[in-house]
């Protein structure tokens, strides 16, 4: 297993939206590094939102819903070095949901079709299980065989799925990388597979975390990227 520092701000998640240019200083207060060059290979990331009450709720771990924004930045520092074989796409715990959106091409122009899905969709529940939206994600990687696929899960999994035991299983032994952003403190990291990746965000610590986190799965298989050091 892979642990990634992070950071979630109380209220506030990680801040404003970024508006910064270039490649590494991405806005006031934090950076997320290089994208590089095109991957070699054909890619696809999910981005997996959690969307219950203990996540967005005013006494949630992301109140505001600032982790969209921090997810679009990440996306949008990627879509300036454009390659159309490298996808992304977004679900949500409640799929299918309209906020389901992708796969398209990680580019400006895709970037425009994924941002509808970066916010609660207006005809989600809420739901806490993890399961149904998993089996979304893994119905798009299995249509893609081609592409490298990674998942990235934002939930404080704390999951009512009928059984939370099946539930992780099935997550581990998803066909591509998994990648669980763990929002607070509550879950902890021996509940996960030893090939997933974990990135544990708390509440007191700094700006610059679902983007960084996001931007690492991102640009993994990009060669010459950098992700910059959180301090």
């Amino acid at each position: 297993m892979t642990f990634l520092p992070s950071a979630l701000l109380p209220g506030r998640l990680l801040g404003p939206a970024p508006t910064g240019e270039g490649d590494h200083v991405s806005a006031p207060g934090y950076r997320l590094g290089s994208p590089g060059a095109p991957s070699p290979v054909p890619t696809l990331l999910i981005c997996l939102f959690d969307n219950s009450g203990s996540v967005v709720s005013p006494a949630g771990t992301d109140p505001t819903s600032n982790r969209f924004a921090e997810v679009e930045h990440a996306f949008r520092v990627v879509a300036r070095r454009a390659a159309t074989h490298e996808l992304g796409a977004v679900l949500h715990f409640d799929s299918p949901t309209t906020g389901d959106v992708g796969p398209v091409p990680i580019t400006r122009q895709g970037l425009n079709q994924l941002r509808p899905g970066l916010a609660v969709p207006s005809d989600g529940a809420g739901s806490s299980c993890l399961l149904p939206s998993l089996r979304q994600a893994v119905a798009l990687s299995e249509a893609r065989p081609e592409h490298e696929t990674t998942l990235v899960v934002l939930s404080d999994f704390l999951i009512m799925d009928a059984d939370p035991a099946a539930a992780f299983s099935e997550l581990a032994v998803f066909s591509g990388e998994v990648h669980a952003v763990v929002l607070g403190a509550h879950v902890v990291a021996d509940a996960f597979d030893q090939d997933i990746t974990v990135t544990p965000i708390q509440r007191d610590d700094p700006p610059g975390a679902v983007a960084r986190a996001l931007f690492r799965s991102l640009v993994s298989l990009r060669p010459g990227s950098s992700v910059a050091d959180p301090r």
